[in-house]
């Protein structure tokens, strides 16, 4: 037993030497006539003065690109670049310990053509297959394996799109190689595995017949911010040579309450017809909400009829969790707990699944997290598993 205390002191010893903020305003540093060799630029990385007031969208791939996509329709014409880093170490806690490693590098490209057009590009290499080579399982303990081209040789073309919006943004048209999760079964606090939870569970709902990212169409409306329904059209099968054979069809609705406050809340409901499956049908819902700026609660849940059960192997599937976000000396600090089941065509019982992680800062750039996790899979008899890990993130 004693070993496995050894490694969750080292993974949150380095929490708490790293030093500490003495300014909280938000201004960069000037570090260009002070960091004049290759260490002081690299100890510079941990000498930061504006860590307050850094929000989430520095680090999260997901919130990240939604935000600079905001940005850049301001200045149509340039071509601009940003990205995420990410990486992760997971072990479980047996007798013999053995490190699992995942690494995704994400490059965006973006460029506008005046305020209601854009052209997006995510370039991404990745490599590393985590722990869930050595643990079969449905949940998915690290959903950012895989990335890339699994094995982090090449740059891949993640997404490729263009947007136009009409009508004071009443109405969205995305088309070209679309991620459908960016866009369907969102939630503000279990969405993203390279700043929240890193269980694929907690990331999407598992019933959603979702492969890899494939040419589809997106149409969006809102109605006075606060309504919204989208209709989305994608190659169920990216091999196939036929474009307008097997689509993939997703249809979601939602509403927003008390937005740009300290209790926004978000109600989503989502369909989706798989025609690979005899064109069976399921359904899912997502929530979340914010209490008093600094609590948050999330929940989902989803089922697939008979058919699509048999085909994708996923019944249903529920999960929800809390969480907690607050700046202690001048780092944000973020805590999360979250809790999920999900039942399989293959066996009785549930495969069940929490995950506990908190979140801190190092400087405007790097953010760093442990992470715990329990796993019980569907199998009778199959025994627990207890999962450690770290996991490193930096945007530029």
């Amino acid at each position: 037993m004693m070993p496995k205390y050894y490694m969750l002191i080292f993974l949150i010893f380095p929490l708490f030497i790293t030093p500490l903020a003495t300014d909280a305003a938000f201004v960069q540093q000037d570090t260009t006539s002070t960091d004049s060799t290759l260490v002081n630029q690299f100890l510079g990385l941990f000498q930061e003065s504006d860590l307050d007031q850094i929000p989430e969208i520095k680090r999260s791939r997901r919130q990240q690109v939604d935000a600079l996509l905001k940005s850049i329709l301001e200045e149509p014409g340039k071509l601009q670049f940003s990205g995420v880093a990410t990486a992760s170490l997971q072990a479980p806690l047996e007798n013999e310990t053995i490190w699992k490693g995942v690494g995704s590098f994400d490059i965006f490209a973006f460029v506008s053509f005046g305020p209601s057009a854009l052209l997006f590009f995510d370039l991404e290499a990745g490599g590393g297959g985590g722990p869930d080579l050595l643990i079969p399982n449905v949940s998915v303990l690290n959903a950012d394996a895989g990335g890339g081209d699994g094995k982090g040789e090449n740059l891949t073309v993640l997404e490729a799109w263009t947007e136009f919006k009409m009508l004071k943004d009443i109405f969205t048209v995305t088309f070209g190689k679309l991620d459908l999760t960016n866009y369907f079964d969102n939630n503000l606090h279990a969405n993203d595995e390279t700043s929240q939870f890193i269980s694929g569970v907690f990331v999407n709902n598992p019933v959603l017949p979702v492969g890899v990212n494939s040419p589809g169409i997106r149409f969006r409306t809102t109605f006075v911010n606060r309504f919204y329904v989208q209709y989305g059209h994608f190659m169920a099968n990216p091999q196939e040579e036929n474009l307008m054979k097997n689509h993939l069809k997703l249809l979601e609705t939602g509403i927003k309450l008390l937005p740009e406050s300290g209790w926004e809340a978000n109600l989503r409901v989502f369909a989706h017809e798989q025609p690979l499956a005899g064109d069976s049908r399921g359904f899912g819902i997502s929530f979340d909400q914010l209490i008093a700026n600094h609590f948050t609660i999330f929940g989902r849940y989803g089922a697939n009829s008979n058919e699509l059960a048999e085909w994708l192997g996923i019944k249903n599937a529920w999960s929800g969790g809390i969480g907690f976000r607050q700046f202690v000396l001048n780092r944000e600090l973020k805590v999360g707990l979250a809790y999920a089941e999900t039942e399989t065509t293959a066996y009785e019982h549930p495969e069940q699944l929490a995950e506990f992680y908190f979140s801190t800062q190092l400087n405007q750039w790097v953010f760093i997290s442990p992470h715990l996790q329990w796993l019980k899979t569907t199998q009778v008899g199959e025994d627990e598993h207890f999962l450690a890990g770290l996991r490193i993130n930096l945007s530029y």
